[in-house]
């Protein structure tokens, strides 16, 4: 029997994304698969597989389970065709980063509605040089002028997102490998027209960037203004030996100069 038809089983499923936020004694998973002997089995084929271990009188998700229950957790929000951009979201090179932010930003999109204008990852996890325990995932969002209580809103934006089963699965996967756990995630903002202003920050979305929503392609025009004008000011990008880099606006600025990278 294959994995897959193991989990097309009855139970099968609900089990191994049960055991992927908590383990839980027999009586626990009862709950999940009421009837017992199906219980029994399933819980025996998903231990054969190596998807779920025994520990004492608890049953958990093994790191190939979780690995399998987020591949299916991204194949079914997939299929639901939701409006976050899906080749951009492809970009991210891991799955349970793909997963994740796929949540995130549905719940940024539920909270703000149509003052969401864009929403971008941006930094390592857009380069694919995410160090697990070592970085963070970096969002940037450009809401509409007078959109209010912008703060209380992505707090609770936030705590929706660590009471989902996308988060805390995910937090277990990390844990489960010895990491400390989901990985912070930073938040910055902008209002429309204050975005349509040159900010240091674009420079490290210019090159590589992941733009999960864009109403009317705005923050990729943005892009596009920046890197018209970094050319005409001849702005040159120094990378280092360690993976490290910078930038020279105006190699020809002359003393006293004002360097103006104009976005309108």
């Amino acid at each position: 029997m294959t994995t897959l038809s193991l989990l097309a089983r009855d139970g099968a499923r609900e089990l191994l994304r049960s055991l992927c936020v908590s383990e839980a004694r027999f009586k626990d998973l009862n709950e999940v698969v009421p009837n017992t002997r199906t219980l029994t089995r399933r819980l025996k084929e998903l231990r054969a597989k190596g998807l779920v271990r025994k520990v004492g009188n608890q049953y958990v998700a093994t790191v190939d389970g979780f690995d399998i229950a987020l591949g299916l957790a991204e194949l079914e929000a997939e299929a639901k065709k939701r409006p976050i951009n899906q080749p951009e979201l492809a970009k991210l090179r891991h799955g349970w980063m793909r997963v994740s932010m796929r949540r995130l930003a549905e719940l940024f999109l539920a909270e703000f509605r149509d003052e969401l204008i864009s929403l971008v990852v941006y930094g390592s996890a857009a380069t694919g040089s995410f160090e697990t325990g070592v970085s963070d995932l970096d969002l940037f969002y450009v809401l509409a002028d007078g959109t209010r209580e912008v703060w209380q809103r992505e707090s609770r934006v936030f705590r929706a997102f660590r009471s989902t089963w996308e988060y805390v699965s995910c937090d277990r996967y990390f844990k489960a490998q010895g990491s400390y756990g989901y990985p912070e995630v930073t938040a910055a903002w902008l209002s429309e027209t204050n975005s349509k202003v040159f900010q240091p920050i674009y420079l490290d979305m210019l090159r590589q960037r992941v733009v999960l929503l864009d109403r009317r392609e705005f923050f990729e025009g943005v892009m596009r203004k920046l890197e018209v004008a970094l050319r005409n000011l001849g702005t040159v990008r120094i990378e280092h030996a360690d993976g490290t880099y910078g930038w020279v606006l105006k190699p020809d600025l002359a003393p006293g100069e004002l360097v103006e990278v104009d976005l309108v």
